[in-house]
């Protein structure tokens, strides 16, 4: 990747910024009253490297102290039907970390939060997925400004989901944006970007972890310190371009759906591997585990995709261009390839989505060669278009049952071994 520092214009406003700190000095005594004053706010896992890397820079002797840090509240959340109190991963790492001052209000306007950060008088404000917007009189207390930690190049993908939607609009490049924060969402202007190619095969979760790590470098190695010095402020950061915006709106769970029926093959795998994790990908088949049985209509979650041409495949006639394209094609292992279940998209016949790990409602999670000895040898399984599907859901609620001891009704979830009534 590459780092671009962005120009700074009025370098003598910037200096004068810096200059102010050393009067911070006189407010109280001690080494450490001194050193620059930083908060975090954060709350995810993913962004636990920023604050951890902060902690390790922030620490005694470091550069700049980091006195306080900032996270969501505690969140009601059922686990095996007991209730409980969750904590954020920002909030137990700064716990581990024994920051001093950790603040957890329900809302960032919050009257009593506000006038304890004034009286704290942080230098400056380091935000990373903290999740709510922060009013003026915030972004007024830091004498520095506050600084966001945004994963996209700015200004393309403003917004919450910005590494899902890059992946799932097949960018081929993406990176991490340092900027001011101002009271328009992930539009101040920017102190330093990275920018990283994108081969095909990164996954949400992995890309957003990779790129808090990587800010957290920079922030720490490249940003802060020509904030501190004097070199860069908000008045010499670099203006976004508001005709190059894109929007990374908030992601809906039908988006999770795969239809083979007017997406390619490439889009497909860029859904897989941008919904990965929440709300995953899902793809509605037809199949049956026993010859006497009618196919089931069910959405199958799927991760694990890569896309080839059918014509490599080399999987001999019985799996011939001649087989309809919504019937499901099992890939043996190869040199250098896990088996896989394979999609032929009806507007893209020439290439195949391979799939390598599939889970079927209230069954545990598969790789192919089960899914296919299971599902799809007795009788062929058929991805489905979204008319079949609904008509399908709305018969079995997307539910395996089994039948009864007299061979009619559903009994349970659990379906009928192959040969058994």
């Amino acid at each position: 990747g590459r780092a671009v520092r962005k120009p700074c214009s009025r370098p003598a406003a910037a200096a004068a910024a810096g200059r102010a700190l050393t009067a911070r000095s006189a407010e109280g005594s001690g080494a450490g009253q001194s050193r620059p004053r930083v908060v975090f706010l954060g709350s995810p896992e993913c962004v636990c490297s920023v604050l951890e890397k902060l902690a390790e820079a922030g620490g005694a002797g470091g550069a700049f102290d980091l006195c306080g840090v900032v996270t969501q509240p505690p969140k009601n959340v059922t686990r095996k039907g007991k209730m409980s109190l969750e904590k954020t991963a920002i909030h137990r790492r700064a716990e581990e970390l024994g920051i001093r001052q950790l603040w957890t209000p329900e809302k960032a306007k919050d009257e009593q939060f506000l006038s304890e950060l004034e009286a704290l008088a942080p230098d400056i404000c380091i935000t990373a997925a903290y999740g709510q917007y922060l009013p003026k009189r915030f972004l007024a207390a830091p004498r520095l400004g506050t600084l966001n930690l945004h994963p996209s190049l700015l200004p393309r993908w403003r917004g919450a989901s910005p590494v899902q939607r890059a992946l799932v609009a097949g960018d081929v490049e993406t990176g991490i944006t340092i900027l001011y924060t101002v009271s328009k969402m992930d539009s101040g202007p920017i102190a330093l970007q990275r920018t990283i190619p994108l081969l095909g095969s990164e996954t949400s979760e992995h890309l957003l972890d990779y790129l808090f790590r990587l800010g957290a470098d920079l922030l720490v190695n490249d940003v802060l310190p020509t904030v501190f010095q004097g070199e860069l402020s908000q008045e010499t950061a670099t203006q976004q371009d508001e005709a190059l915006v894109t929007h990374a709106g908030l992601i809906a769970k039908s988006e999770g759906m795969l239809w083979p029926h007017n997406e390619t093959a490439l889009q497909m795998r860029d859904k897989v591997r941008g919904f990965f994790g929440w709300p995953g990908t899902t793809l509605p088949v037809a199949m049956s585990a026993a010859e006497e049985d009618a196919p089931v209509g069910l959405r199958v979650k799927v991760s694990e995709a890569e896309v080839v041409r059918f014509a490599d495949l080399q999987l001999g006639d019985s799996a011939g261009s001649d087989r309809p394209v919504e019937e499901l094609l099992y890939v043996p292992e190869r040199e250098g390839s896990f088996p896989a279940v394979g999609i032929r998209p009806a507007t893209d016949p020439d290439h195949v989505l391979l799939l390598r790990s599939l889970l079927v409602p209230s069954m545990p999670a598969t790789f192919a060669k089960a899914f296919h000895q299971k599902w799809m040898t007795a009788q062929p399984a058929r991805w489905m278009g979204p008319e079949e599907e609904a008509e399908s859901f709305a018969e079995t609620g997307g539910v395996l049952r089994s039948r009864n001891k007299d061979g009619d009704g559903p009994k349970s979830k659990k379906w009928p071994k192959k040969g058994k009534k």
